[in-house]
């Protein structure tokens, strides 16, 4: 009577081993297949649409994007700023703050913001956002984060020069890049620089 015990004890531990190894393979299997499915692969498109849009954090003035005005070639990341009444380095504002291009190309533009009053405006962007995220892979926005804080003088309007460009093997057909525009004190500004010239490496390096 003990052998027979224990033959069908040995019976019923092989049933069970088989029985939970068989649904681990199952489970394994479906866990493989659920993953793949989550798998986000956007469609390449002939045309980009890239939306530039801007959010401010106490910053009074307002940001614009507009295309070089043809007279002059500047290159990328000239910064300035342009007096009341004298020639301005750019030309008419981008509609709908909208840029299309073709995988594998690249376009340079202005970004400009005027002050009319009479004190000096002092601000820095925050490093931008891309959405839809499926798309953010594949693009280069040649901007304004860069740890360095930027200066509109007062009755001045400026600009600086930036560039987006798509990898060939970019995927989708839009995008949108959101930069946040932060106000900053004149004392900040030159204590952040001062350091950061010597302890941040900079983008445009």
């Amino acid at each position: 009577m003990k052998v027979c015990f224990q033959q069908i004890s040995v019976v019923i531990c092989s049933i069970l081993f088989f029985f939970n190894f068989s649904c681990g393979g199952e489970t394994e299997k479906y866990e493989h297949s659920n993953v793949e499915s989550t798998v986000i692969n956007p469609i390449k498109a002939n045309k980009v649409s890239i939306h530039i849009q801007w959010e401010s954090t106490t910053l009074p003035l307002k940001m614009e994007i507009r295309e070089p005005n043809g007279a002059q070639t500047l290159a990328l990341w000239t910064t300035g700023s342009v007096k009341e009444g004298k020639l301005v380095p750019f030309g008419d504002l981008i509609p709908e703050n909208t840029i299309v291009l073709k995988p594998g190309s690249k376009k340079q533009f202005l970004l400009v913001m005027k002050n009319p009053t009479d004190i000096a405006v002092h601000f820095f962007a925050a490093p931008h956002s891309a959405m839809p995220v499926e798309h953010s892979f594949g693009f280069k926005f040649k901007c304004l984060c860069v740890n360095h804080a930027f200066t509109v003088p007062p009755k001045e309007t400026w600009y600086r020069v930036v560039e987006i460009r798509l990898a060939p093997d970019y995927l989708g057909d839009e995008l949108i890049l959101t930069h946040n525009l932060i106000s900053i004190s004149r004392e900040r500004m030159l204590q952040f620089e001062k350091s950061a010239s010597s302890n941040l490496p900079s983008e445009m390096d």
